[in-house]
């Protein structure tokens, strides 16, 4: 534990269809009751967020209000500056993965509370290619929910609206076959080629508003634990997607499931990899487990 004296506010005002905004203004009447020096930083473009995480203004702790792209820009900058300053997460967008597997509170009553007792956490980061993403990496069917759910469902389904976008994202790729990727998976002890609908590398067991996507994920065990669903047949849908809600996916027959903390994926087609569910770069790609690379409030 460290005593704060300066706090830097990383926030993307429009997250959460502005709830970020609310937010924000709580949390300032909460923290005046305490003798800190807060920097408030607003981001307006792409990168804001990593460019204001790199700034070493003397800060106690950085907290980031945002959503899953705001907390993976922030990451960024800590990571590249190589500064070891703690993050206080308080998220505001749709899914919000990492912090709904830390159970890290959404109300700004909660948070205020978290940033007294300022207790930290030192969690794994991943690395992939050159750019360090905090909860997934992944590619195929499950990458596209994110882009075709609109705001307003995603304000009055929330996480169900991501739910019914992935089941509708399986049948339409089934069906038309236009989703298969020929993928190879190459780590030190596993070389395998496959035709795959989407894989998942994740850190926690929280992906795409599924809970337990990764059942036996840690965030700090040093590993990786990677999702390869191959081709399935249309009788087989429903089954997968039941068994996703309750975490039993993983010893389907369509499903690979393997722990590790170094892995390449390479493909025929063009596949962009989805890094905490922003678009980043095509395969081929080599994603590395940077143990107990980022520290957390918690």
């Amino acid at each position: 534990m460290i005593h704060l004296k300066k706090v830097k506010i990383i926030a993307n005002p429009s997250s959460g269809r502005e709830q970020a905004l609310y937010k924000i203004n709580q949390l300032l009447a909460y923290m005046s009751r305490d003798p800190w020096d807060i920097q408030l930083l607003f981001t307006q473009e792409k990168d804001d967020a990593s460019r204001f995480a790199m700034q070493e203004d003397q800060e106690d702790v950085i907290v980031c209000i945002g959503g899953d792209g705001t907390l993976n820009e922030v990451a960024n900058g800590i990571y590249y500056k190589e500064r070891v300053v703690p993050l206080a997460i308080l998220p505001t967008g749709t899914v919000n993965d990492f912090g709904s597997f830390l159970n890290l509170p959404q109300d700004v009553a909660g948070f205020y509370q978290l940033l007294k007792r300022n207790q930290v956490k030192a969690v794994d980061l991943g690395l992939a290619n050159d750019r360090v993403f905090v909860n997934v990496a992944a590619g195929g069917f499950l990458t596209e929910i994110a882009y075709t759910v609109s705001d307003d469902q995603k304000a009055k389904l929330g996480r169900m609206a991501y739910y019914l976008e992935g089941a509708k994202e399986l049948v339409g790729g089934i069906i038309r076959r236009d989703r298969t990727l020929e993928l190879e998976v190459v780590n030190k002890h596993f070389h395998k080629t496959c035709q795959a609908q989407m894989f998942i590398i994740a850190n926690s067991t929280s992906v795409g508003g599924f809970k337990n996507l990764a059942p036996t994920a840690e965030i700090q065990d040093g590993l990786f634990d990677v999702l390869i669903l191959e081709n399935l047949d249309f009788n087989e849908i429903v089954e997968i997607l039941t068994q996703f809600m309750t975490g039993r996916h993983i010893h389907h027959d369509r499903m690979t499931y393997l722990q590790t903390d170094e892995i390449t994926l390479s493909c025929k087609q063009d596949v962009i990899v989805d890094l905490d569910g922003e678009r980043y770069q095509s395969l081929p790609m080599t994603f590395r487990v940077i143990h107990k690379g980022l520290h957390v409030l918690v």
